[in-house]
């Protein structure tokens, strides 16, 4: 009692131990249960029937592309062939066409058929054309030498100045010879006209014709007389030999040279002899 009154004097109260607190406990985690869902089985369908579809497409597109491109579809039944000559024989234009017509109508290539044809000696051009349905069309221009290019063996000049090659043994005989720079061909036959017109009235012509890197002129006439002109005044100079040459027709021997690169006569060069000079 003693004790309890003390403590009520003093206003306090009995202290009492603190209460301890516990914690809640966690639940034990549970492993999530594994759900079997059912397999798509009309999606896989789909996939399937679609894949089968796009291959069975493309399948029937490339039969369809081989059996378009057989050439017994539009097969060429006729070729027309114009230009053929002793110098382009028809035989050598078939042999040419023949892998080309093979390929039939739809398929067959002008371009490439023109491009072997120009491959083939004297063949200046060629026109390729599919007439429809079942022609093919051919047009040979041949080329038309008129002189011999001593820049090579084979080589010729057309009418035009361009300079084309066919085999040795083709060259044809009579044609004049000419040489010069590159590309010169239509300046050496206008050149060759002028010279020719010149010294026709002496019953001659031009049968060989020469410019050299310097722009000097040299020929040789019929009569095998030889020609220095120079690089100036070469019309006039020719001009005034023909008006002096039958005065001196003694010197017109083959094998000689006359040199007009002189204002006021020539030159004359004998073969074995020695040089004479004529006024």
């Amino acid at each position: 009692m003693v004790s309890v009154m003390r403590d009520y004097r003093h206003g306090q109260q009995p202290q009492r131990p603190a209460a301890t607190l516990k914690q809640a406990s966690q639940p034990p985690r549970r492993t999530p249960v594994k759900v079997h869902k059912p397999l798509p089985w009309k999606l896989y369908g789909r996939m399937l029937l679609g894949s089968l579809g796009i291959s069975l497409l493309a399948w029937g597109g490339w039969a369809g592309w081989q059996w378009i491109r057989q050439p017994s579809l539009m097969p060429i039944n006729t070729l027309t062939i114009s230009g053929s000559s002793t110098r382009i024989p028809l035989a050598e234009i078939n042999s040419v066409l023949k892998p080309y017509a093979a390929q039939g109508f739809l398929w067959v290539s002008p371009e490439q058929i023109r491009q072997s044809l120009d491959k083939l000696p004297w063949v200046a051009d060629a026109e390729v054309r599919r007439v429809w349905p079942d022609r093919l069309q051919v047009s040979i221009t041949p080329y038309t030498p008129v002189a011999r290019w001593l820049g090579g063996a084979g080589q010729m000049v057309d009418a035009q100045g361009q300079i084309f090659s066919v085999p040795p043994a083709q060259v044809p005989n009579g044609l004049p010879n000419i040489a010069g720079p590159a590309h010169s061909g239509s300046h050496l036959l206008a050149q060759l006209a002028k010279f020719n017109a010149i010294v026709a009235p002496l019953g001659l012509k031009v049968i060989s014709l020469e410019e050299d890197q310097r722009g000097g002129w040299r020929c040789i006439l019929s009569n095998h007389v030889r020609l220095l002109l120079g690089s100036e005044d070469v019309i006039p100079a020719l001009k005034r030999w023909v008006a002096i040459v039958p005065q001196v027709k003694e010197y017109l021997v083959a094998g000689a040279t006359m040199d007009l690169r002189y204002t006021n006569g020539f030159a004359v060069a004998m073969p074995s002899a020695t040089p004479v000079n004529s006024q």
